[in-house]
């Protein structure tokens, strides 16, 4: 089974069955992206590939969410390699549960993973790859509006949303990413991000970002 045939299994097997609902994208990465963000002008060639899905909500599950794909490609590795025990990939992928539709989740998503894929080739130096209970400022409005108090994502496990899949490749965790205020970023400095998970849980705040909401510290 070549890179092809797992990359299907996952986009049209795994993640329908997995987050159902009406489904759009791939959205994909652009050198355009890491050149205007990030400052990179030359990239893997692999990682145009990378991208992320739009899942609409269900009758179980009332809110958006923003997948990514490609991460766990084993993009260099002969499928008479693979070992199902074994990590796919990077042995990741990132979802984003956001409250609204919008593009603007969709680019938050995208851009947090094209900071991961640079962190990952040590682009930054003394960075390491993003990992649960990481803390990320976002350093503007989550949607890009000046009245957004969401300025930072927080990178866990809830156990509302699926934590990972098998593939013929490997192992696959999913990590989501949710949004916090300034001072909830502060407050989870001090406290501990499950502290804070602790507070905005009961609320109705995580894993589900709400770009409008107030802030709770």
């Amino acid at each position: 089974m070549d890179l092809e045939e797992v990359w299907r299994i996952r986009e049209e097997k795994i993640y329908p069955t997995l987050f159902g609902g009406e489904q759009r994208g791939i959205f994909t990465l652009s050198s355009e992206l890491f050149a205007q963000r990030f400052g990179v002008k030359e990239i893997d060639p692999t990682w145009p590939f990378y991208g992320v899905f739009e899942f609409a909500p269900t009758p179980q599950r009332p809110f958006w969410l923003y997948v990514t794909s490609g991460h766990s490609n084993s993009w260099h590795e002969e499928s008479d390699g693979y070992d199902p025990a074994s990590q796919s990939g990077a042995g990741i992928e990132f979802i984003f549960a956001s409250a609204e539709r919008g593009d603007w989740a969709t680019q938050c998503l995208q851009n947090l993973l094209a900071f991961d894929l640079l962190l990952d080739v040590g682009h930054f130096p003394g960075g390491q790859p993003l990992t649960e209970g990481d803390r990320i400022p976002i350093r503007s409005p989550i949607n890009g509006k000046e009245n957004c108090l969401i300025r930072n994502v927080i990178l866990s496990r809830p156990a509302s949303l699926p934590t990972g899949f098998q593939l013929p490749s490997g192992q696959v965790d999913l990590l989501t990413f949710t949004g916090i205020t300034d001072s909830e970023l502060a407050f989870a400095k001090e406290n501990g991000t499950e502290a804070l998970i602790d507070r905005l849980q009961p609320l109705g705040f995580f894993p589900v970002t709400d770009p409008h909401r107030r802030s709770i510290t």
